[in-house]
């Protein structure tokens, strides 16, 4: 194998040393990792030649599936859903209070998205939020992912094309990685693709596990976000700044929406207990370790630690320099 010693974020020095297992679906099959001496970024040491291996057909990102419409259903969700985002009519709001969406559109919301925006998801699976998306009247929303077995269509169009970011062309008023980012060998060439592809007011939001939080350095290898080997790259905040910098973005908003999972997932690696294991609580409650009590707990803390922006999981958004 390759000789580890220079991040391949910002070129600094492998400082500390990891060995991880993959838990998950439970081989653990043992990776190495290290984290970088400068930006703090924790790498995998070596891509495993057999990383697909590690993406059998059930994992989850690869399942679509297109739900049959119930016209009310639909209507409501579509209400409150465009709500979250734009915060207006008394419908939507009434509709939201009664019940939250997928906080994936508050996201939205925040980022100041709008319908008309050119949405590409990249590493979006089967396209299932590219759909949710078009449902909500997002017409110009389509998503890639090199791994799914070919394009994807629905109502006439493509939702989800079999290929990479560097197979695009076009302009996008918004690029979102919601937990692909990851995943990619290459994710300074990725940002600058995302880069050029953006249209001079356009953004790209990533989304992705970070180290500099309270879940890191509380279960280092037994933290349930490492995720090895899927995820190649673990980033810190200040390596994201050098991806920013070195793609030409700058960074508008920064926060964390980690969850529970933060605290039970690595409770449970732990423990030894696999994610897909009977015992898991991703199974129920019933079988697992925890009590009710736990998981409130452990929901009541990941919220407390996003206000502190010390929870795991980190939303990034990006806009170019020279807008």
């Amino acid at each position: 194998g390759s000789v580890v010693g220079l991040c391949r974020i910002c070129g600094g020095a492998a400082e500390k040393f990891f060995r991880v297992r993959e838990m998950m679906f439970g081989s653990r099959d043992e990776f190495g990792y290290f984290q970088c001496a400068d930006c703090g970024c924790l790498q995998i040491s070596e891509i495993p030649s057999n990383i697909g291996e590690y993406y059998p057909v059930d994992y989850y990102s690869f399942h679509g599936g297109s739900k049959n419409t119930r016209l009310l259903r639909d209507w409501i969700r579509k209400k409150r859903a465009l709500y979250a985002i734009e915060r207006k009519g008394l419908v939507g709001a009434l509709l939201y209070a009664v019940k939250k969406p997928d906080p994936l559109f508050s996201i939205y919301g925040r980022i100041g998205a709008t319908p008309r925006d050119s949405v590409l998801d990249v590493g979006g699976g089967c396209g299932q939020h590219t759909m949710s998306l078009r449902r909500i009247g997002f017409e110009k929303a389509f998503s890639i992912d090199p791994n799914i077995a070919g394009d994807i269509e629905a109502d006439g169009s493509v939702i989800a094309r079999k290929a990479e970011i560097f197979d695009i062309d076009g302009v996008f008023d918004l690029i979102t990685f919601h937990h692909s980012f990851e995943h990619m060998e290459n994710p300074k060439g990725v940002l600058a693709k995302a880069c050029r592809l953006a249209s001079m007011s356009g953004r790209i939001l990533i989304r992705v596990p970070t180290v500099s939080s309270e879940a890191w350095e509380t279960y280092g290898p037994n933290w349930s976000n490492l995720d090895a080997p899927r995820h190649l790259y673990l980033h810190s905040r200040d390596s994201i700044s050098r991806l920013a910098e070195a793609a030409g973005l700058r960074i508008l908003d920064m926060w964390c929406d980690s969850v529970a999972f933060q605290f039970w997932g690595s409770e449970q690696y732990a423990a030894d207990i696999p994610m897909n294991d009977t015992r898991s609580y991703s199974q129920g409650l019933a079988g697992s370790i925890f009590t009710e009590r736990n998981i409130k707990e452990f929901e009541q803390r990941a919220c407390e630690l996003n206000r502190n922006d010390r929870g795991d999981l980190l939303c990034v958004l990006f806009g170019p320099t020279q807008a």
